[in-house]
């Protein structure tokens, strides 16, 4: 009882202050406003997210996809042309926290960045519950465990990311004490593993075939679509997660209350034929710059979708112009609803290795994007998950079609090996792993041959693709043997015996030539 009272007079000095912070910021919402309490504060920081891939038509959030992004944009301020200031984690996270330019030098330490976020909250007596899985900026003063170096990161990616994001977002209940909790989550970074339905694709991070979503699969165009799949597929899982906690919030009665802001540290390309997609550049600075950016404040009733021109490092201080504190330390960003921030009509990256700075007009960005929309939903589609799976690839017209109706290919072709293919053949439904990924090597082809291919489950075809080779150096000698992966629907596989057989689609598309099967 005494908790649920105190709750009701924080909501009530949370309507009170609302209407001079609206009209402080010529906003004219006079339903989200400071509170002169200490309500309950989650900072979400995920990793290499573009959020155009939240989009659908209209350039609106893709409820169908992604309802829990969907549900905070209905419930606050959601930034559409957010953008990061830099493209690397270890620089990129801390400016978040900090609200400060990234410079050369400097470690992502609490000795590199000796004020941030944490003395924000600490300092009014909140309790600080974090996760910070590639800095180390909470002080020993407020964290007693605080360590001296950041975490390696590779470890983390490789296990245990879902336990420890799922771990931190049920620490995030109700308590008696003010509390902030603060959490960088290694996703949808890849590898990418993870499913929207919770499962996991294969069951372990090594993708089935090593080297496919690195520098040397980033020379295949096929490839740079099937990691986009993927990648989106994560970002589901992601939405799922963040679903959850939306809910509990709300049956515990924390959610009204709290203020909640869920950001990333950048974007990552889509491009083919490069050595990095984590490099900004002119030509791709309409992917890895633009950021997700969600602001709930407590108490909040009306949603906002502005067009500013926020950047991560304003993170902090719109934390504090929301909650009506003032920043113990100077900072370089600002409130993303000051008058500085509405008037910007550029986004800024600064260079790898602090070179110069890369700019680019609001209108110039916003025309690109627009593009690049198009062009994903025309592939990937929207609204459901099944469109994914349809759109890229040849011979997309065979998709649906009873393998029984399509006539044979003369001949034999060479042999294909289905990595995992033992997984297809016992798919349990309580099992964390739904084996949709199908993917393996092809043995006995040419050096550089690629072949259509086709794969059906269950005796239908449920997606197409192209073989690939991935690059080696030096590139003038044979490239590795010939590879395929293609990706099924969830809804392709049934609990038991899954019969799954991989096509090469010849005929100009219209015959079937079996080269493997599980």
């Amino acid at each position: 009882m005494a908790r649920r009272v105190a709750a009701t007079v924080a909501l009530v000095a949370v309507v009170a202050v609302a209407f001079t912070w609206a009209l402080r910021h010529g906003d004219g919402d006079a339903e989200a406003g400071p509170t002169k309490g200490k309500p309950p504060v989650v900072l979400l920081m995920f990793d290499e997210f573009p959020t155009d891939l939240l989009l659908g038509p209209g350039g609106k959030i893709d409820a169908g996809r992604y309802p829990a992004f969907a549900e905070l944009a209905r419930a606050g301020y959601w930034f559409p042309n957010a953008t990061t200031t830099y493209d690397s984690t270890t620089k990129a996270i801390p400016q978040i926290m900090d609200g400060r330019l990234p410079r050369a030098g400097g470690e992502p330490t609490y000795r590199g960045h000796p004020q941030s976020v944490y003395d924000l909250f600490a300092r009014r007596g909140y309790e600080i519950e974090r996760m910070e899985a590639a800095t180390s900026i909470c002080p020993p003063r407020y964290c007693p465990d605080a360590a001296p170096r950041r975490p390696g990161i590779l470890a983390q990616l490789q296990s245990g990311r879902r336990e420890r994001f799922e771990r931190f977002l049920g620490s995030i209940r109700p308590r008696d004490k003010p509390t902030f909790w603060l959490a960088h989550v290694l996703l949808p970074h890849g590898p990418y593993l993870y499913l929207p339905s919770g499962k996991e694709m294969r069951p372990n991070w090594q993708d089935p075939v090593p080297g496919m979503n690195s520098t040397p699969g980033f020379y295949s165009d096929y490839l740079a679509l099937h990691a986009q799949q993927r990648l989106q597929l994560q970002i589901g899982f992601v939405d799922r997660e963040l679903g959850r906690l939306l809910r509990r919030m709300r049956r515990e009665g924390t959610f009204d209350r709290s203020l909640i802001v869920v950001t990333a540290d950048h974007g990552i390309s889509s491009e083919s034929g490069v050595e990095s997609r984590r490099a900004t550049d002119m030509r791709n600075i309409d992917e890895l710059a633009p950021v997700p950016l969600f602001v709930k404040a407590p108490g909040q009733r009306r949603a906002r979708a502005p067009r500013s021109y926020v950047r991560t490092t304003d993170v902090v201080p719109t934390i504090a112009d929301v909650l009506g504190w003032r920043l113990p330390y100077r900072a370089d960003g600002r409130s993303a609803f000051s008058r500085a921030v509405r008037k910007r009509r550029a986004a800024m990256v600064i260079e790898r290795g602090f070179t110069g700075r890369l700019h680019i007009s609001a209108r110039a960005l916003e025309q690109r994007r627009r593009v690049l929309l198009r062009q994903r939903l025309r592939r990937f589609g929207s609204g459901d998950w099944d469109s994914l799976y349809t759109g890229i690839g040849p011979n997309r017209s065979l998709i649906g079609r009873r393998v029984a109706d399509l006539p044979r290919a003369p001949g034999a072709g060479p042999r294909a090996i289905i990595v995992g293919a033992a997984a297809m053949r016992a798919v349990r439904p309580r099992s964390r792993v739904l084996p949709t990924q199908v993917a393996g090597s092809i043995a006995g082809s040419g050096a550089s041959e690629t072949r259509d291919l086709a794969v059906a489950v269950n005796g239908t075809i449920e997606a197409v693709g192209r073989s690939f080779h991935l690059r080696v150096e030096p590139v003038e000698e044979d490239r590795q043997g010939e590879s395929f992966a293609v990706m099924v629907s969830e809804r392709a596989l049934r609990p038991g015996r899954n019969g799954v057989e991989l096509f090469e689609v010849a005929g100009g598309g219209g015959s079937l030539r079996l080269l493997g099967s599980n």
